[in-house]
């Protein structure tokens, strides 16, 4: 089976989602400075879990951003 076979994403999920994650991973980030910083830790206990959430989920935005302009150059 061929790519151009497959069916085509909804473009609009993937700038949601994109945008759900970018989200999470600026929310996960600043968590995580707060928690270093000494600002608040009473709902967290161990800091790094949101460094390494943040990430994931930066690596995903930056993915479906690739993704997104990859297919709208392949489109033009």
């Amino acid at each position: 089976m061929s790519l151009k076979g497959m069916a085509r994403p909804d473009w609009d999920v993937i700038d949601q989602v994109a945008g759900i994650t970018g989200f999470g991973w600026t929310a996960s980030l600043l968590g995580y400075v707060g928690t270093a910083i000494g600002y608040s830790n009473s709902l967290i206990t161990n800091p790094q879990t949101l460094l390494y959430v943040g990430s994931v989920f930066f690596v995903t935005t930056l993915g479906l951003d690739r993704l997104r302009s990859r297919r709208s150059n392949d489109e033009r």
